[in-house]
């Protein structure tokens, strides 16, 4: 089996700790042979990892102070070059290194505090495709995963460029089920970008954007793609049941199993169910129970093990300030958000009402016409 080719840019890059799954080619940002060597890896490179402490003077000028400007630099060098880059990540130690910036999705505000957990907000703003702290537990696992995924993507897109077909096929989806068609057309209305014009440059990014919109937008927002907390919401079961199926009973479900999400990434953000097939499940557990005349046993026949219904229908998944998913809501107890970057395809987002009214951060994003001042 192929190993990922990762490239560490670091001014010193020996002490780099790295997993024996990728083949790791160390840069010296301070060789006077740097952008030689980095053109000579590209073509066979899965992954560039750059360090965010570069030892640089921090005096103002068109120098790079850090990783994150290297970045630009990096990106005019390759367009310059007409050369495509694979993907980018920070891997850093520093976790509170932009702490003062602002992310691309949820509240304008600086992050204030660690990007881990918010990297899918937080990379979209550096102009990088993930973020990965060095001294965090499972950081190597996060490397291996991240790289794995960018060598699928490459192999996937043969030329640089990416068709529908080869979004599909980097995605995993089951062509073969029931829901296929339904899921093609969620994939169409989330319109990955394809790049397959006859004579087109493959550019300077490369296949990396269908990389970025699938860890930007379809992992983190919930739509195309669902949450355990989702899954079960959209099923109308209780959580911790439904998790206990997919952890320890999944193969004894079919439709269930179909419905996961097969793609690599998804070991970056947690586990992922097929919005269609989830859908298509709930719509046949409901069937089956207007047959039966008995909703448990529909479940019972669906999903095995002791799977109980919510106690409340009447709820939705509600979010954090950080947009972390925090539970269920009764829906007269919630109230719906619009945080800024949040895709249109995607699901509505919904607080508590009294958090959202009570955190001034969490009142920018509610409807004006809905706040009690307003009504």
């Amino acid at each position: 089996m192929k190993k990922p080719r990762v490239l560490l840019i670091d001014d010193d890059p020996r002490p780099a700790l790295l997993p024996a799954s990728v083949d790791a080619v160390m840069l010296d940002t301070t060789d006077s042979k740097f952008g030689e060597v980095l053109a000579e890896n590209l073509d066979s490179a899965s992954l560039i990892l750059l360090d965010q402490n570069l030892d640089r003077e921090q005096i103002l000028g068109l120098g790079t102070l850090d990783g994150a400007s290297f970045v630009g630099n990096l990106r005019s060098w390759a367009r310059a070059k007409d050369l495509s880059l694979p993907p980018i990540a920070i891997y850093t130690n520093e976790v509170e290194a932009f702490s003062d910036e602002i992310p691309s999705l949820g509240p304008a505000v600086p992050l204030s505090g660690s990007f881990v957990g918010r990297e899918a907000r937080m990379a979209p703003a550096l102009d990088v495709e993930w973020l990965i702290a060095k001294d965090e537990d499972g950081s190597l696992d996060t490397v291996s995963c991240l790289a794995a995924v960018s060598l699928e993507l490459l192999e996937d897109a043969g030329d640089q460029r990416m068709s529908f077909e080869e979004v599909e096929v980097f995605l995993r989806v089951p062509k073969e089920a029931t829901w296929y068609d339904m899921a093609f057309n969620q994939i169409s209305r989330w319109s990955p970008p394809i790049s397959e014009a006859g004579n087109a440059k493959s550019g300077s990014r490369g296949a990396t954007p269908v990389l970025r919109w699938l860890l930007h937008r379809v992992l983190p927002c919930p739509g195309l793609l669902l949450s355990d907390q989702y899954a079960a919401w959209t099923l109308g079961v209780d959580l911790d049941d439904f998790c206990r199926v997919a952890n320890e009973r999944v193969e004894e479900s079919p439709a269930l199993l179909e419905a996961r999400f097969e793609g690599l990434a998804g070991g970056l953000t947690g586990r992922r169910w097929w919005t269609a097939g989830i859908d298509f499940l709930s719509w046949k557990i409901k069937r089956d129970a207007e047959v039966a005349g008995d909703f448990a046993r529909a479940l019972k026949d669906n999903l095995p093990g002791e799977v109980g219904p919510l106690e409340n229908e009447d709820q939705v998944v509600v979010v954090d300030v950080d947009l972390e998913e925090s539970g269920l809501e009764r829906i007269e107890d919630a109230i719906q958000i619009n945080p800024p970057g949040w895709p249109a395809e995607a699901l509505d987002v919904w607080m508590r009402r009294d958090e959202a009214m009570n955190d001034p951060i969490a009142r920018t994003m509610v409807d004006p016409a809905d706040l009690p001042e307003n009504q």
